[in-house]
């Protein structure tokens, strides 16, 4: 018997078992995924709206070795060099309810500003993926009171499955960024 469609389905449950659950009233967060020229995997895309400005979101952000404590399944993240908001950064992320760990070296460095916009892009360097990049686009909004949080998330992670699995999972985890930047927020503001 071929054990290969079996193992795709045990991932694929595997990586949806971890769904969070949303309470009723929570800030909205649109998310879509948008398609990748030359690739079967779209890349994940979430908008929502925090009750911050973006002096109080972009330090958050851009404190890439606490990825770990607030990220959804990150498990390491360790700044190898930094000078401003460039930095070389190892993760490591566990997946499939941590039956793997995706790892990388990723250098993220922020973007010349569009505007009022900041934009902080990452990028993978070397690691066990085929590809990952991502970025946080911060625009103030209601005259600086809140901030726009645009984020996209490409990962490709060269597993067995079909590519739907993955594409499904970067707007996923794009959702679940931006919901997790929001509880690390409030987690700072309660304990400042």
């Amino acid at each position: 018997m071929n054990q290969l469609p079996f193992l795709c389905l045990l991932l694929a449950a595997l990586f949806f078992a971890t769904s969070p659950v949303h309470a009723a009233g929570e800030p909205e967060v649109r998310t879509a995924q948008i398609i990748e020229a030359g690739s079967n995997i779209s890349w994940g895309h979430a908008i929502g709206v925090i009750d911050e400005p973006i002096e109080q979101v972009l330090p958050i952000v851009v404190d890439y070795a606490n990825y770990h404590h607030f990220m959804p399944n990150f498990t390491k993240s360790k700044v190898l060099a930094q000078r401003g908001n460039r930095a070389m950064v190892y993760m490591e992320v566990s997946v499939a309810a941590g039956t793997f760990t995706l790892w990388g070296q990723f250098k993220l460095s922020e973007a010349p500003s569009e505007g009022d916009t900041r934009v902080i892009e990452a990028r993978l360097l070397e690691g066990n993926m085929e590809a990952f990049s991502a970025s946080w686009r911060l625009t103030p909004v209601d005259n600086g009171a809140h901030t726009e949080v645009d984020f996209k998330l490409y990962v490709d992670p060269n597993m067995p499955l079909p590519s739907s699995v993955f594409s499904r999972e970067n707007e996923r985890a794009a959702g679940n960024t931006i919901r997790a930047l929001r509880s690390r927020l409030a987690y700072t503001a309660e304990h400042s």
